[in-house]
């Protein structure tokens, strides 16, 4: 699996006029390689893969990845790049464009006497985006904690706790049921702090006619889930009735519409403009959803800017939201699993 991953990069090269490829982001290097440390970048070139990373993770490098050559760091990767590329004779290596500070950048270049320092742009992502078998299945042992910890959630939200208490109970009982860990930092936001995006718990206790935004994700063996809802405490207000009911309707409509061939930048519009329409365009500011799998936000990012179409094997989120300052926001967020002949909606089974 991982060498056909290595080799599809590979066939690349023609295209993007290089010779060796220098992969310096952690999760294309997991997924390139299998390796999970904390500190490595990836050498490819048609003949030979090298793994570089430095004494606190050879053991784990020995474990966790075949096929590769492990490079110890003893001073500058910078040095050891420079090595590689004159051993094997690198005329035009290519590295991850987004990937390298300026500073890197210069002082890897310095080192390449003989060689061009290339940038290239998504080389790995292009294929990251569709997700094999044993890739979805990890997401879906994800989701089924995440379904667990749902359930908790509703079980442990009261009027008298706080943000922080909530966030740190659900961080817990992750662990506890499962070993793992959740994919971000867990969003609860209750009255007005819901109208901020990426809400940070604090120190407000839950009130009795509350509703409470739970921002949520699970990481499984690298594979992250996501998930939004919101709960209301005592009587729904007629205003908080009519903006979820705006939000449910516009994730709706963009899941009618899923399926191989149609237009990313599509799916975003039809959710907006619904939204548009109904007169809260102004406190809908993100894009409607984004890819997840190694990264909790990844490509395909599901954007009004994203003209490329959708394919099987596709996974992101649906979450189109309203947010009003000193009221409060409503998103709702699911999972989507593009099909052969449209989706399936990873997530429809917890309560909305």
């Amino acid at each position: 699996m991982i060498s056909k991953r290595i080799d599809k990069i590979i066939n690349n090269f023609k295209r993007e006029g290089i010779d060796a490829l220098l992969v310096t982001k952690p999760a294309n290097v997991r997924y390139l390689s299998g390796f999970e440390g904390g500190e490595a970048s990836l050498y490819l070139t048609k003949g030979k893969r090298f793994i570089i990373t430095d004494f606190r993770y050879e053991l784990q490098a020995n474990k966790e990845t075949q096929g590769f050559e492990i490079k110890l760091v003893n001073g500058s990767i910078f040095e050891l790049v420079g090595e590689l590329a004159r051993e094997l004779k690198t005329g035009r290596l290519g590295f991850e464009y987004k990937y390298l500070t300026y500073g890197e950048h210069a002082e890897i270049k310095s080192k390449l006497s003989n060689a061009d320092f290339l940038p290239t742009f998504g080389m790995v992502e292009e294929f990251r985006q569709i997700k094999g078998a044993y890739e979805i299945s990890f997401i879906r042992r994800a989701i089924t904690i995440l379904k667990k910890a749902h359930h908790y959630f509703k079980s442990i939200l009261k009027p008298g706790i706080t943000e922080n208490d909530l966030a740190a109970e659900m961080e817990h009982f992750i662990k506890s049921i499962s070993g793992e860990r959740s994919s971000f930092e867990i969003i609860v936001a209750s009255g007005s702090n819901s109208a901020l995006p990426h809400a940070k718990p604090g120190r407000r206790k839950i009130q009795s006619n509350d509703a409470v935004l739970l921002d949520l994700g699970v990481n499984y063996k690298g594979y992250n889930s996501d998930l939004t809802r919101i709960f209301f405490l005592g009587k729904i207000t007629a205003k908080s009735k009519k903006i979820y009911n705006i939000v449910k309707e516009a994730q709706k409509r963009c899941l009618k519409a899923i399926r191989p061939g149609i237009k990313i930048s599509k799916i975003d519009k039809i959710g907006r403009d619904f939204i548009c329409r109904s007169g809260f365009g102004d406190y809908f500011g993100h894009a409607i959803g984004h890819g997840i799998g190694l990264e909790v936000h990844e490509e395909p990012a599901i954007s009004h800017k994203n003209h490329a179409i959708l394919k099987p094997g596709m996974v992101f989120t649906i979450e189109p939201a309203i947010y009003l300052p000193n009221w409060g926001g409503i998103r709702i967020e699911d999972m989507i699993l593009v099909s052969r002949n449209g989706c399936e909606i990873l997530t429809d089974d917890i309560d909305k």
